[in-house]
């Protein structure tokens, strides 16, 4: 591991439950030491956001005792953190250390008594409005999650920030590929970049688990395979036919190769959102409509179970969604898809 010549640095390596180690760095020892980066971080050791985290937890060689910042060391220790998914645990790490809004930098320093004013809730709400849309939301969620973290272990008395509307409304319900933007990435995209769109469709996967899918989630059933896999972020066992497109996939994975989606070289991508850039960078050079995201080919897999005959509930548990929101998502599909129109017509015609 690469060491930057940095004075005051505390290394700590722990052993995690899985039997992986970890290594977290401080600025000085004991209670009072400023934890300010860990091995699960993106950012590499020497690198300008490192050194910036450390600076700033090196400022004025100020302990965390007494201030909000030993609120977000703690809660980083707890198993109320590290329980958390990895993809959630690194976004809470950017909300907390983020050079210009995050959490540690407004409030790091704060009294803790500043939190039991009610008058902070202004402050807060002032602080998310100014970063503004969801990451200004994500911001002051994940400054509530420390609060009550901090009330729980009454290093706060009071907590002043519940019940705080969000103000970014997603519009993603309206966004899905349709079978001729579809088509076109399949014929255009080299074979590894339409194998991540391709899996993405067939079984309603979120990139997180779309990279950890390999053939030791494929599943023998009575009458054909399933894939089953524990997802990241709900930490849902889902259970996923294998359709023939599917079968497929997998048919044409080497013997060798374990995950499903790999890069040219034939090697596992080594961050979720890599597989969303590859994506994105195809879309754009065959000239597919640049708001379509891989995140979208939830939306359509859920329209693809519509049109296999699923039920509205099936779907919304099938995509760990609301109802609500599976309802908006396959009501917008149903205005713009001709094809379901054209079905729709068909068993009313029927009836008649």
């Amino acid at each position: 591991m690469t060491r930057v010549n940095l004075k005051g640095i505390n290394r700590v390596r722990k052993k995690l439950a899985d039997g992986t180690v970890r290594e977290h760095h401080y600025v000085g020892r004991g209670k009072g030491a400023v934890k300010f980066w860990d091995s699960a971080s993106d950012d590499k050791i020497g690198s300008p956001e490192y050194v910036a985290a450390f600076s700033r937890s090196a400022k004025d060689g100020s302990p965390a005792r007494g201030k909000f910042r030993s609120v977000i060391l703690r809660f980083l220790d707890s198993q109320d953190f590290t329980k958390l998914a990895p993809r959630t645990q690194s976004d809470m790490r950017k909300s907390f250390y983020h050079a210009e809004n995050g959490i540690d930098k407004r409030f790091g320093d704060a009294p803790l008594d500043a939190f039991n004013d009610p008058r902070i809730r202004r402050q807060a709400l002032d602080w998310r409005d100014k970063i503004g849309g969801k990451l200004g939301d994500d911001r002051i969620r994940h400054l509530q999650r420390l609060i009550a973290f901090g009330l729980d272990r009454s290093m706060i008395r009071q907590h002043h920030l519940m019940q705080i509307r969000s103000v970014y409304k997603s519009q993603r319900a309206e966004i899905f590929w349709l079978p001729d933007e579809v088509e076109k990435f399949r014929s255009g995209a080299p074979t590894h970049i339409w194998r991540i769109l391709a899996i993405a469709l067939e079984t309603g996967l979120r990139p997180g688990d779309l990279a950890q899918l390999s053939r030791e989630h494929i599943h023998r059933t009575p009458n054909g395979h399933r894939i089953v896999i524990w997802t990241q972020k709900r930490k849902r066992l889902a259970s996923i036919p294998v359709t023939a497109t599917m079968a497929e996939m997998i048919t044409a994975t080497p013997d060798q190769q374990m995950r499903l989606i790999v890069n040219k070289a034939g090697v596992p991508y080594q961050h979720e959102n890599y597989l969303g850039d590859a994506v994105s960078e195809w879309r754009d050079k065959l000239r597919i409509r640049s708001e379509l995201r891989l995140y979208d080919a939830r939306g359509t897999a859920a329209t693809r179970l519509l049109e296999a005959g699923a039920e509205l509930k099936e779907i919304a548990t099938h995509m760990g969604w609301s109802i609500k929101h599976a309802a908006e998502v396959i009501e917008r599909y149903v205005a713009l898809s001709p094809t379901m129109t054209d079905s729709l017509a068909a068993k009313l015609n029927a009836q008649n």
